[in-house]
């Protein structure tokens, strides 16, 4: 049967009320149910989004676990440098002072280079620091020097693998007097 002969076999009062009912219908599927579906369609997305930052969360606890746990081992380094100023006369005697402060730690200066052309007008003087040794005595030297009097900061720390073994250099600025 086609649609001219249902129009036909049907009242018209009763293909009004078929209208009425479809477009009723198509209404309520517009209005509540297909922004439903979208919004369901969202939550899935941001529900598998939370899975994987869940998973991701999970992984990466035993190690911020241990992080923390390793990060309470580390001492207390506590105010660097800087408290003190280094007499113009022991300029000189810096390749015995930091030579001092190497030995404990099993290292060897190689070299302290003062830059005389890097004097502040508030007393700071650069110095270009070489020594060979391990990385955990260089590590413990370095907490050291922080707590040298006279050191404000270390600008640049580098290292490499030299004819005699692990060689550091260090650049740091000490106040002056």
């Amino acid at each position: 049967m086609t649609l001219a002969e249902m129009r036909g076999a049907l009242p018209p009062r009763t293909l009004l009320t078929l209208a009425v009912g479809a477009a009723v219908a198509l209404g309520f599927l517009a209005v509540f149910l297909l922004p439903e579906y979208r919004e369901i369609e969202q939550l899935t997305v941001r529900t598998a989004a939370m899975r994987e930052t869940l998973n991701d969360r999970s992984q990466l606890e035993p190690v911020a676990k241990a992080l923390g746990e390793t990060q309470a081992k580390v001492r207390e380094v506590g105010p660097v440098g800087g408290r003190d100023k280094l007499p113009l006369a022991d300029v000189e005697r810096l390749t015995t002072i930091f030579d001092a402060l190497a030995k404990p730690h099993g290292l060897r200066l190689s070299a302290v280079s003062p830059d005389a052309a890097s004097v502040t007008r508030e007393g700071l003087l650069a110095v270009r620091l070489a020594f060979l040794g391990t990385p955990e005595a260089a590590r413990r030297f370095m907490l050291d020097l922080g707590g040298f009097g006279p050191v404000v900061k270390v600008e640049s720390a580098a290292t490499m693998y030299g004819r005699e073994g692990r060689e550091f250099t260090l650049k740091c600025w000490l106040a002056v007097r």
